[in-house]
């Protein structure tokens, strides 16, 4: 009696994940920066405030304050065809933005869980 309960359920789940081709792909900042060699392509996303991005951000960043009430409409303007790097201070910001992204249908969103302050430590060149 369940299984006949849980049959459908469990097929308009599958159906539902049949045609996502996403992918969130998470790094730390030294696989980043061997990413950001390969593929000059990708979009740089720093989620933090502008005060962070004032102090220091990734060389071509486009800063993006996810806090901010139009966050997720800028959000949806973006190419979601375009792969993305997203980045904040501890991977808290990034995390919801890249969720977002996902949910939104980006086909290719790399997440840098060491955020900025792992850049940092690594003595890799940023922009102030």
């Amino acid at each position: 009696m369940k299984i006949k309960l849980l049959l459908p359920a469990l097929l308009l789940l599958v159906a539902s994940f049949s045609g996502v081709s996403a992918q969130r792909i998470q790094l730390n900042s030294p696989e980043v920066k061997e990413v950001l060699k390969k593929n000059k392509s990708i979009v740089i996303l720093d989620v933090r405030t502008a005060e962070e991005f004032a102090a220091g951000h990734l060389k071509g960043a486009q800063n993006m304050d996810i806090y901010q009430s139009d966050a997720y409409s800028k959000l949806d303007k973006l190419n979601p065809k375009t792969p993305y790097l997203v980045y904040c201070r501890t991977n808290h910001r990034s995390g919801m933005a890249v969720e977002y992204m996902m949910h939104k249908g980006f086909k290719t969103v790399y997440q840098m869980m060491d955020g900025f302050p792992g850049w940092v430590a690594n003595n890799f060149a940023y922009e102030k």
